[in-house]
Parts: structure tokens; sequence; C-alpha cells
């Protein structure tokens, strides 16, 4: 395909939206066996993008963009020269949200990073709303986004932007996903079993294979529907007592032993929904197994917590000798 013309996708940044990124999981209760050995474990936006600097400039054909209506999906590989339309069950990057009401005028100098995400942060929320139906969850799975152009077109005069839906790891790496935003669970959640990344600063990527080293391992996804079928949103406090019962059990049954938690060295943590994700329709949060040395960051863990070559942090793990240690972990209160 030609590439006449180039487009970059604004980066997810702190600054400009704090508190509205992917993960962005608060871990309210950390427990090892069944000593509640932390309170207050926070990974307050573990999510947040850290290098904005990275996101790819992507060229595509000077009517890519144009021809973009709302529900069309866009996909590039790693080769930043292209971009094209593809069937949003097929692997992408970007679906359409729509164009926004008003784009940088001609006589506009190449606009930074910072200025596509003010523009986006203004201009893409009611273009969203009005294409899902709904607010996004602004701490769920996916994230508003900004397609614009590059300095190469942006020199020619093309001015197209369009607003979106996109994934995006921690160092603001759009990731590729399958189906339409509308018809999936925007939570942030994915399946027991998989294991998500841990970069150099001990921030989350996106999920990788066990054997990697990773930040944490889901045991179980929550539907909390089913114990508040008919809250307005159930507080942080409810929905702590809920998930402090309900995660230890679910990952006893995950690890298929009474003991495997106690013997794994990890902790076990849970996310919770906030009230915008709530009202946004979120339902669904996490349980997972983690590990850390300062409440603030992840400490590496190769091998899945079921795996008998488990590391954390190189080493093997160390079970809990204190007393009264036991297969019913009861986690500590919240915050």
């Amino acid at each position: 395909m030609a590439d006449d013309t180039d487009t970059q996708p604004a980066p997810t940044e702190k600054s400009s939206r704090s508190g509205a990124v992917a993960v962005r999981a608060v871990l309210a209760a950390v427990i090892v066996g069944a000593l509640a050995i932390g309170a207050g474990l926070y990974f307050t936006g573990a999510f947040e993008p850290k290098n904005e600097e990275k996101a790819p400039r992507l060229a595509a054909a000077g009517t890519t963009l144009a021809r973009s209506k709302p529900g069309t999906c866009l996909t590039w590989d790693k080769d930043p020269t292209t971009m094209a339309p593809v069937d949003c069950l097929q692997p992408h990057k970007f679906e359409v949200a729509g164009e926004p009401a008003r784009t940088l005028p001609e006589n506009a100098p190449y606009p930074t990073q910072s200025v596509i995400a003010a523009q986006r942060d203004q201009l893409c929320p009611p273009v969203v709303t009005e294409y899902l139906g709904t607010r996004l969850d602004p701490k769920g799975r996916f994230q508003m986004g900004l397609l614009a152009p590059g300095e190469k077109a942006w020199e020619s005069g093309d001015r197209t932007m369009r607003c979106g839906i996109q994934v995006s790891d921690a160092a603001g790496e759009v990731q590729d996903v399958q189906g339409k935003v509308v018809n999936q669970d925007k939570s942030l959640t994915w399946p027991p079993g998989t294991c998500i990344g841990i970069d150099d600063r001990g921030q989350l990527t996106g999920p990788v294979a066990c054997a990697q080293p990773h930040a944490f391992e889901v045991t179980s996804v929550i539907d909390m529907r089913q114990g508040f079928p008919d809250a307005s949103w159930p507080t942080e406090r409810q929905q702590e007592e809920y998930l402090s019962r309900i995660c230890p059990s679910r990952t006893t049954g995950w690890f298929g032993s009474q003991d495997g938690l106690r013997k794994s060295g990890l902790q076990l943590a849970w996310n919770k929904l906030s009230q915008p994700s709530w009202t946004a329709g979120s339902r669904s949060v996490i349980c997972f197994l983690a590990s850390s040395k300062d409440g603030r960051t992840f400490t590496p863990i190769t091998g899945s917590a079921k795996s008998p070559d488990l590391l954390i942090d190189g080493k093997k793990p160390v079970m809990p000798t204190f007393p009264g240690a036991g297969p019913a972990p009861t986690p500590a209160p919240g915050r």
C-alpha cells in the first residue's frame, strides 16, 4: 500500500487525564498463607504510560483515515509504514468511533504528543460515548485514542483526525485486540492463568507466557453482579468484604489444593471497581497472585504459581512458617 502520508496515534499520558488509563489496579489486600501482611499494597497508576515518545508514528495511504467511518477497525504491523482497515474480528489496534467536531487549524504548527493528547481529551469523549451508547470505563481495559496526521502529512496540509478506542500497555504501546468493543466486557480482566508482564521499573506491560518474567498471575475473574445484583454502586468497603471471602476460595479452587497459595509464597490480591467504572457498565474484577517488596512496584515472578519451577525475584519461594498458617487465608480489611 502506498505511504504518501503518515498518521500517529496519541499516547495515553498521565499528565493529560489523571486516573483514566487501562489497568490502574488498586491492590487493597495482600495475603501470604493465612496472614494478611499488608492492608495497603497499592499499585495506583500501574498501567500509566511511562515512555510516550515510544508511541509509533504510522504511515498510511492518504485516504485511509478519510475513508475510516465509525466502526472501522484499523491495524498496522511492526513496520510503521502501513495502516489498513481489517475485519474487526481480526486482530487490530484501533476501532474508529468517529470524527472530532474540529481539528487544528491549517496554519497550526505540527502538534506535539501532548497537544494531540489534549485534543483527544477535549474532543473525543462525546464522540466515543455516542458511538458506544455509554461512557467508556475510565479505569477499564479500553482507552480513547486519537489518530492524527504525522509530520510528513501535516506539512502537506492534511488535518484528518479520528477518535477511537484502543488498548495500550504501560509503555504506551498499542496492543492487538479482536472483536468490536461494544460486544466485550470493558472491565480490566484476563482469563485465569494469564500472566501479565513486568518492565524494568516493576510496572505492568501486557499478557506474556508465564515462563517469562511477569508481575502477576490471574486466578479468577469475579462477576460482581452476583454479589451486588441491584446495587447502584457497591462501596469499596462492601467490595472489599465480598472479595475477601470470594478470592481466597476461588484461588484455592484454582490451585486445586488447600495449601497451594501458602506453598507459592505469593501474595493474593484483587482490584475493585470505582463508581465511574460501575456507572460505565464494568462489573468484573480479578483475583491475582503477585509479590512486592515496597507496596508500589511488582517483584518479577518466573513460572506459573502452580509450577514447581516458580521463582520470585530469581529465588525459590519461601513458605510462611508463622503460627496458624493454614489453608484458609483471611485478608486484612480494606483501607
